[in-house]
C-alpha cells in the first residue's frame, strides 16, 4: 500500500536496462508524455474529466431514469427496489477500500480500464432482465446494482479524480475543479440525454448504446491518454522541468516485479491509518458523504418526489439544469480557494448549506423554495468536488492517495447506499417524504461540528 505504482508495460532484460530506461519505463506507452511540447498535466484533466464523466451510467443521475422501468420490468415495489439498492451500493462502498489501494499498486489507467470494461459488462447484463419473483429479483438487482455503483460511482470515479490529483500540486484545487465543472454539467444533461435514449426504443437499447460507447469510445481514451502520476512519466509535478526516469538500480526507486518505479509524494506523507485517526479526515468526509447519501435518494425518487408536489415529469426533471449553473462558479471559487486556504474552510461551508437545502427540497412547488433548494444544492455541488479531489492530497500528501481517497469515496457510496432505502423506508411509513428530508439533517449538523473541531486542530498544526 505504500507506494504508488503504475500501468504494466514491457519489461527490458538487465543487460538493456541501463540504455533503455527511457524506452522501457513505466508511464511512456504507447507515447512518451515527455515529447509533448506542454505539461502532460493538461492531457490528464481532458482524459480524466473524460473518465469521470463516463461514470455516469453508474452514478444515480444515470440510474434514476431507469427506475420506473426497471420496477415494470421486474414485477418489484419501489421499496424492494430500493432495498436491492441498499444492499448492492453497500456492498461496492465496502469493497471500495480495496479499490483505492489497488489504484496506489496498479496505477489508475489499469483500474480505470477495468472499471469501464466493468460498468459496459453490467450495463449489458441489465438489459437483459425480465419478470422475477420477488426474492430472485432483489438478490438480481443487488447484484446488479452492485456492479454498476462499484465500477462506475466507485472505481471508474475514483481513478480518474485520483490522476488528475496526483498531477497537479500549486493549482491543484482550481484544476479539478475545471474538471469537476464539465463533469457536473455533463451529469446534469445526463436523465434528459437518457430519456432520449429510452424514448428511441426502451431502455434495454439505451443500455446497449452505452455499452458500445464504454467500451469503443472511453476504453480507447483511458489506455491511450492515462497516466498514473507525472514522476512516472518522468516529468516533475506542475512541469518544471522534465526529469530522467531512473533504471533499476536507482535508491530512490520501488520495485514491481522487475522494474523500477519512482516513489511518489514524501516520507511525511499521511497513511491510510493516520487520516483514519485524524478529525480533519471525517471533516472532510461526513458532508460529502451527507450530500451524497440524501441528494442520491431525492434523485432515485425524483420522479415520484415530483408527482407528490405536483410536478410532472419533465418538471422536476429540469431541476438538475439550474442547479448545474450554480454549481459550476462555487465549483471554480472553491477549487481556487482551496488552494489558498485549509480544506476545512470548505467543508463548514458545504455543510451549512445543506441545512438549509433539504427542507427545501420539500418545496420545490414553491417559488422561493425552488429558488433556495436550488441555490443552496448548487452550493454544496459546488464544494463537493474541492472535497474529493483536492482536499485529501492537500491535508495528508499524495504518496497514500488512492487508499485515503478511496476511504472516503466508501464512506459516500456507503451514503449513497443507505439514502434511497431510508427515503422508501420513511415514505411508506408517512405516505410522504418530508420526514425523511428533515431528519436528513442530521448528518451535515454533525459535519459543520466537526469541521469547527478539525480547524481547532489546524490551528494547533500550524502554530
Amino acid at each position: 500500500m505504500g507506494t504508488a505504482h503504475t500501468d504494466d508495460l514491457p519489461v527490458a532484460s538487465e543487460p538493456e536496462r541501463s540504455g533503455a530506461a527511457k524506452r522501457t519505463a513505466p508511464g511512456t506507452f504507447p507515447f512518451d508524455p515527455r515529447r509533448v511540447p506542454f505539461y502532460y498535466g493538461w492531457v490528464i484533466v481532458v482524459a480524466g474529466t473524460i473518465g469521470a464523466i463516463a461514470s455516469v451510467p453508474g452514478q444515480t443521475a444515470g440510474v434514476s431514469v431507469f427506475t420506473d422501468d426497471l420496477i415494470g420490468t421486474t414485477g418489484l415495489t419501489r421499496l424492494q427496489l430500493a432495498i436491492a439498492y441498499l444492499i448492492g451500493t453497500g456492498t461496492s462502498g465496502v469493497l471500495l477500500g480495496a479499490g483505492g489501494r489497488a489504484i496506489d499498486r496498479y496505477g489508475s489507467r489499469v483500474v480505470a480500464l477495468g472499471a469501464t470494461l466493468g460498468l459496459a459488462s453490467t450495463v449489458l447484463a441489465l438489459s437483459l432482465i425480465g419478470p422475477m419473483n420477488t426474492a430472485v429479483g432483489v438478490i438480481v438487482m443487488s447484484i446488479g446494482f452492485g456492479c454498476l455503483r462499484f465500477s462506475g460511482q466507485g472505481l471508474l470515479t475514483l481513478s480518474s479524480r485520483t490522476m488528475v490529483a496526483q498531477w497537479f500540486d500549486r493549482r491543484r484545487g482550481i484544476v479539478t475543479a475545471l474538471s469537476s465543472a464539465f463533469a457536473s454539467f455533463a451529469f446534469a444533461a445526463s436523465p434528459a440525454l437518457f430519456l432520449a435514449l429510452i424514448d428511441i426504443d426502451g431502455f434495454r437499447t439505451a443500455w446497449r448504446i452505452m455499452a458500445v460507447v464504454l467500451v469503443v469510445v472511453v476504453g480507447s481514451i483511458i489506455i491511450v491518454f492515462f497516466r498514473v502520476s507525472p514522476e512516472a512519466a518522468g516529468i516533475e509535478i506542475d512541469g518544471r522541468r522534465r526529469t530522467a526516469i531512473p533504471d533499476a538500480d536507482d535508491t530512490d526507486a520501488d520495485r514491481v516485479g522487475n522494474r523500477s518505479v519512482p516513489t511518489v509524494g514524501t516520507d511525511r506523507d499521511a497513511t491510510r491509518t493516520q487520516a483514519l485517526h485524524d478529525v480533519r479526515f471525517w471533516a472532510l468526509t461526513i458532508p460529502v458523504a451527507a450530500l451524497s447519501s440524501t441528494s442520491t435518494a431525492i434523485t432515485f425518487h425524483i420522479v415520484d418526489l415530483g408527482s407528490e408536489l405536483g410536478l410532472t415529469d419533465d418538471e422536476i426533471v429540469r431541476i438538475f439544469v439550474p442547479i448545474a449553473f450554480v454549481s459550476v462558479p462555487i465549483t471554480l471559487l472553491t477549487g481556487w480557494l482551496i488552494d489558498r486556504v485549509t480544506p476545512l474552510v470548505v467543508a463548514a461551508a458545504m455543510a451549512a448549506a445543506q441545512l438549509v437545502m433539504y427542507p427545501m427540497i420539500g418545496l420545490l412547488d414553491t417559488g422561493w423554495g425552488a429558488l433556495l433548494a436550488v441555490v443552496t444544492w448548487g452550493a454544496s455541488q459546488g464544494c463537493f468536488s474541492a472535497l474529493t479531489s483536492a482536499a485529501i492530497p492537500k491535508v495528508f500528501g499524495r504518496r497514500h492517495l488512492g487508499a485515503i481517497s478511496g476511504a472516503q469515496m466508501s464512506a459516500m457510496v456507503i451514503g449513497s447506499a443507505i439514502g434511497p432505502a431510508f427515503f422508501a423506508l420513511a415514505h411508506s411509513l408517512t405516505g410522504g417524504y418530508t420526514a425523511a428530508l428533515w431528519l436528513s439533517t442530521v448528518i451535515p449538523a454533525v459535519g459543520l461540528v466537526l469541521a469547527v473541531a478539525g480547524l481547532r486542530r489546524q490551528r494547533h498544526l500550524d502554530a
